[in-house]
């Protein structure tokens, strides 16, 4: 388990959240960090969920932008608020073979986000995002 939070403490690299539609992440996305700090879900040693772990953070820190008439409604990350709905869309932006570079964790930390950064590299919650995405992104 040791050399697995190894791993998970290495991929915390990337930077990156914003407007699905723009294209190609910008230069910045995919440049390592200085991130520190544990990941995952408070269930000790059980993979992190999108129901539990993931999904209160996307409506918290990005459903006020990213749903239907919101500034980003018009993206193709829009949040409705059913765990379900909201996991479709969520999981289409991970890489569960390189969590650190997936999209929806770019873009939460701020690469190519016209909103900025929301889950800053290094913070709790972008570690638990991270956590969720190295966990295999289970719904």
């Amino acid at each position: 388990m040791s050399s697995r939070l190894g791993l998970l403490l290495t991929l915390l690299l990337v930077p990156g959240c914003a407007d699905f539609h723009r294209g190609d992440a910008s230069p910045d996305a995919g440049t390592p960090s200085s991130g520190d700090g544990g990941g995952g879900s408070d269930g000790g040693g059980d993979a992190p969920s999108f129901a539990t772990d993931a999904h209160p953070l996307l409506l918290s820190g990005c459903q006020s932008c990213h749903r239907a008439g919101g500034a980003a409604g018009n993206t193709g990350f829009v949040l409705t608020g059913d765990a379900d709905a909201d996991f479709q869309v969520s999981n289409a932006l991970t890489d569960t073979a390189a969590p650190a570079g997936s999209r929806l964790l770019r873009k939460a930390a701020g690469a190519g986000h016209g909103g900025g950064a929301i889950y800053a590299d290094g913070t709790p919650e972008y570690q638990k995002l991270l956590a969720w995405i190295a966990g295999g992104a289970l719904p």
